[in-house]
């Protein structure tokens, strides 16, 4: 494994890479390489990535955003994955913050370009980075948070084992949660 010029002696960690159980997807790990497919992804899909308040349109105008936002995350710690298909395509993302020290409870976040909706992808994503989560990582707990009027993504997460944990609070916001099964 190389290390770029300017980190003499550093060491390279490898990407994350892991295929869903279908073989649908793949999620690969941000790296520098993917800031133009990142970029034209949400490029393409601003209008659709900027309902129910999200903010990844806003986030990323241009292509130096992106790189930035790989380069210096303001949470190292968040695990962030590209959702490929089996074509190869960038069709969204998916990501992972820890969120204690305790039992370890973590938040899923995720979002696919408009003409990627409809497909699985997002349900497959869910599925597979919440069980590599729970068996490669002890997490305990995965929550997210869904605004009430994204019954898409909440349905995506009833699908993927997730159960209502609150009623809608004054934000308009649900909470899903899945728990570790026990072994």
């Amino acid at each position: 494994m190389t290390t770029p010029d300017h980190c003499e002696g550093a060491i390279e960690v490898p990407l994350i890479e892991i295929r869903s159980p279908s073989s649908e997807i793949t999620l690969r790990q941000f790296s520098l390489t993917d800031v133009s497919a990142i970029f034209q992804l949400i490029d393409s899909s601003r209008t659709h990535l900027s309902q129910h308040g999200d903010t990844t349109a806003d986030k990323y105008k241009t292509p130096e955003d992106v790189a930035e936002s790989i380069s210096n995350p303001k949470n190292p710690k968040r695990l962030r994955f590209g959702i490929y298909n089996k074509a190869g395509e960038l069709v969204g993302s998916i990501n992972l913050t820890p969120k204690n020290t305790g039992p370890l409870m973590g938040e899923i976040g995720y979002y696919l370009g408009e003409d990627a909706t409809g497909y699985g992808y997002a349900t497959e994503a869910v599925i597979t980075l919440t069980d590599y989560a729970f068996n490669d990582l002890s997490y305990a707990s995965i929550y997210a948070v869904v605004s009430v009027a994204n019954s898409p993504s909440a349905k995506v997460l009833g699908r993927a084992g997730y159960r209502y944990a609150n009623d809608p609070d004054i934000a308009g916001e649900l909470i899903f949660e899945r728990f570790k099964p026990k072994e």
